[in-house]
């Protein structure tokens, strides 16, 4: 993860290309509209190895990309998960929770992120939702 990604991944494909974070529109998404943004740069794991420039940098490009997905999905509510048990390099999921989100008001369910368990978008879907996401943050 670490210096720069790629505009398509297995999990996802670029919507956002920051100075310190790229952004992805999920390929799995646990909710519609899902993303993640990854820290660009030297290694950083945890958000307190980032210094409060760099910190700055990675939190801004975080809430551009999340901004974009609040306005194009209009959830009740996007969670903002630092996790990184799994993957140890700094990135954010975002998980814009819909109104009629079975479990609105609590935690998502433990398999969310189970890719096994979360059908892929169609191809098409994800181009013509990245395609989406894309146009709002180029304004």
């Amino acid at each position: 993860m670490c210096g720069g990604g790629a505009d398509e991944t297995p999990h996802g494909l670029r919507v956002f290309e920051g100075v310190r974070a790229d952004g992805y529109l999920g390929r799995y998404p646990v909710r519609p509209g899902y993303a993640f943004v990854i820290r660009k740069g030297r290694h950083a794991a945890e958000p307190t190895d980032l210094s409060p420039e760099e910190a700055a940098g990675f939190w801004s490009d975080v809430a551009r990309v999340a901004q974009a997905v609040e306005e194009q999905y209009r959830p009740a509510k996007m969670n903002w998960l630092s996790l990184g048990n799994g993957v140890p390099h700094l990135h954010v999921h975002l998980v814009p929770r819909p109104r009629e989100d079975a479990r609105a008001g609590l935690p998502l369910e433990t398999e969310a992120f189970w890719v096994d368990k979360t059908p892929a978008l169609e191809p098409e879907e994800l181009a013509r939702e990245a395609a989406a996401l894309r146009a709002r943050l180029a304004r």
